[in-house]
């Protein structure tokens, strides 16, 4: 287990008197609730490439990697999982796309939803005070953008308005699984293109190879932007396949559109040195698709400079969309029967049922480059 009590180095680990950062960022109303607070040193603004070993010493682990993996371990030590999901089996499906099934007999696939309905307000997608005072043992720390050249730990403050509260996910898939809620002052939700700036951040100070973030956009959850994390021991199937160029920018530093081939669910990939350009074109092309109430997917993966987008057609007989990880080749079982018989048909199937027809994702692939084209 790693420790977070003895930081060496240059990191700075300070008293709340002793903040010269936390002034920049405004509590919100959240009485007599405090969490530690970490302010990032990560900046999304550079024209050019991103350092992305800035906040690391000589490219080892981060400070908010081993924060976040010591207190999820922490968490599981104390029992507040349902499951352990170290025990859970794993395996590779025989066939071309090497898809990847878990065995996990309690996993809860309507947690999420529930998790939604006690978390959330109704309306605005404003996380509840009497949930976060009612899981104050869940929520691991609070992460916000300092503006430093070295990230800051605070032990013990009030959440600030443009933080992220880190909470632990009861129901883990993988290891280290968390949810990532964007704690917000105002009553209504801060744009798409704001939480995923946030988000991207997070990815690129965390540093991690082994870091997947994903989000589940529905056409019931538009209002609640929270995404989710986890770390993978192996690339997700979707990750290692091949792809064809759709856009790429005659910049040094820009922007890049890949479509996935040869894959049952179809799916664009955007890469570029710059992370600020990337957020603004991703974040404008998933408002249209809400806007357009179309269900999808992101996938957040390589310290955030790639990032994996699903869209999926509207089921209304069933209601049910693949998640993130469903659409990446990651999927999970409850009964060793359906563990032992899964198969690349049957998964591919799946995949196929929710997937755009040409038609849909030829309009989505000149969206894209419309958009890439506009912002690069």
């Amino acid at each position: 287990m790693v420790s977070v009590t003895q930081l060496e180095g240059d990191y700075r680990y300070v008293n709340q008197n002793q903040s010269q950062g936390q002034s920049k960022c405004d509590e919100a109303p959240l009485k007599g609730f405090e969490t530690p607070l970490y302010l990032m040193c990560t900046s999304l603004e550079n024209d050019g490439a991103h350092d992305f070993f800035a906040c690391t010493e000589d490219g080892g682990q981060s400070l908010l990697d081993s924060l976040i993996l010591s207190q999820w371990e922490e968490r599981a030590w104390k029992g507040q999982f349902s499951y352990d999901i170290t025990s859970c089996a794993t395996k590779i499906i025989e066939g071309g796309l090497k898809l990847t099934a878990q065995l996990n007999e309690k996993w809860n696939s309507k947690f999420f939803t529930e998790f939604e309905k006690k978390a959330f307000q109704p309306s605005g997608g404003v996380i509840k005070p009497c949930y976060v005072k009612a899981n104050k043992e869940d929520i691991l720390f609070c992460v916000a953008s300092g503006d430093r050249e070295r990230p800051l730990l605070i032990p013990l403050t009030g959440a600030p308005q443009d933080g992220v509260l880190l909470i632990v996910n009861e129901n883990p898939i993988e290891y280290g699984h968390i949810f990532l809620v964007p704690y917000l002052l105002h009553k209504r939700m801060q744009t798409l293109g704001k939480a995923l700036q946030l988000i991207i951040k997070i990815a690129v100070e965390v540093n991690s190879s082994s870091l997947r973030m994903f989000c589940d956009f529905s056409t019931t959850n538009t209002e609640q932007a929270y995404f989710q994390a986890s770390y993978f021991a192996n690339p997700l199937p979707v990750e290692r396949l091949a792809t064809i160029p759709v856009y790429v920018s005659s910049l040094t530093d820009g922007m890049s559109i890949w479509e996935v081939a040869d894959y049952p669910l179809k799916v664009l990939v955007f890469t570029s040195k710059n992370l600020k350009k990337l957020v603004e074109a991703i974040a404008e092309i998933c408002s249209t698709l809400q806007q357009r109430n179309t269900v999808f997917n992101l996938l957040i993966s390589d310290c955030g400079t790639r990032t994996f987008l699903f869209p999926q057609v509207h089921l209304p007989v069933t209601g049910r969309h693949l998640h993130a990880w469903e659409c990446g080749g990651y999927f999970i079982y409850n009964r060793i029967s359906d563990f032992d018989s899964a198969s690349e048909m049957e998964i591919s199937k799946r995949l196929a049922s929710v997937s755009l027809d040409v038609k849909g994702f030829q309009y989505l692939k000149q969206l894209s480059c419309s958009v890439a084209a506009k912002i690069a």
